[in-house]
């Protein structure tokens, strides 16, 4: 209340006061207002009089926030990672694949270009590209085995990887893939198969996200080195080596230079990994090499490919190998 507006208020009790006491009115003992008490009347109160003004300060509140955790995304790739089980999530063999699929009625997804699946494929099989997939988690279920493959393992592997980092613990990889299964004589499906909705699975959205970049940036050629010459060819260019199998596997032989950290330590070791050189990653058949692609393209590093061949083609060529 302003000062003008405090001296009216003042002048109108006064004057109220002088009426009362011509009538004989008593004094209140409300002292809201100050030094001036109003005085009860008779009469009703003036409507227009706004409620007296108290200097007292209205009491402060302190409200507390709490920062938002900082989504550990490396964390995140290696508690996926250094748990790999027994078997690398992979399921190769032809006759065990469909004895699996038809024992638990699983979700095959066809990881191939929409061109290959309309071709051909395993009868049943869904196609959800490999770039797509991460972007497609609302039709993977997460209580229903799900079983993925491409042509010749290598996207496989890059894909189970993908769906095993995000968080489906109930999908496996045929590494055999379309190759085994036509080589079998197996059925051949061109009827194509709707992926059905299942809902969002719960999974961190960052993690998604993040699975996502990578996936749905792979070029063409999708990260691999080529053959062995092409591999030779970029290490004697000064590609770095990084050969994911086990320590035993690797003193039995290697490519000499190769560097050795197996699959499940390479998140803990990543300050070994060059980031200004190219990083060619090889395993014993080349399905290592590939679930190794997300664990490291993920958290950011983009100067790694493949050896599909690996050391099984690095020997069948006839190239050098040291031990221990």
């Amino acid at each position: 209340m302003n000062m003008l507006r405090r001296m009216s208020l003042v002048g109108l009790v006064l004057a109220f006061g002088l009426v009362a006491a011509a009538c004989g009115g008593s004094e209140s003992t409300d002292t809201t207002e100050g030094t001036v008490p109003p005085l009860e009347t008779t009469a009703a109160p003036a409507a227009t009089e706004a409620p007296a003004e108290t200097t007292a300060a209205p009491a402060e509140t302190t409200t507390t926030t709490t920062a938002a955790p900082v989504f550990d995304l490396v964390a995140a790739v290696y508690e996926y990672e250094s748990t790999i089980p027994e078997g690398w999530m992979n399921v190769g063999d032809v006759v065990a694949f469909k004895d699996a699929v038809e024992a638990s009625g699983a979700l095959v997804i066809d990881v191939r270009q929409p061109s290959e699946y309309e071709e051909g494929h395993i009868p049943g099989a869904v196609n959800i590209p490999l770039r797509e997939l991460a972007a497609n988690v609302d039709k993977i279920p997460t209580d229903t085995q799900v079983f993925v493959y491409c042509k010749s393992g290598y996207r496989a592997g890059v894909a189970i990887s993908s769906l095993r980092m995000m968080g489906y613990d109930n999908a496996l990889s045929f590494s055999g893939s379309w190759n085994a299964w036509t080589d079998a004589g197996e059925e051949v499906s061109v009827e194509a198969v709707e992926a059905a909705v299942v809902g969002d699975p719960g999974f961190a959205p960052e993690l998604v996200a993040a699975v996502d970049g990578y996936l749905s940036t792979i070029p063409d050629g999708w990260l691999t080195a080529g053959d062995v010459e092409a591999a030779k060819a970029a290490i004697e260019a000064g590609a770095f080596v990084l050969d994911v199998r086990t320590e035993d596997e690797y003193a039995e032989g290697h490519i000499e230079g190769a560097v050795n950290i197996p699959l499940r330590t390479v998140t803990e070791n990543m300050d070994q990994i060059p980031t200004d050189v190219q990083v060619i990653v090889h395993c014993k058949s080349g399905f290592r090499a590939a679930l190794t692609m997300p664990v490291l393209g993920v958290p950011g590093f983009d100067n790694v490919k493949a050896f599909t061949g690996s050391y099984l083609a690095w020997v069948e060529a006839g190239e050098p190998v040291v031990t221990g």
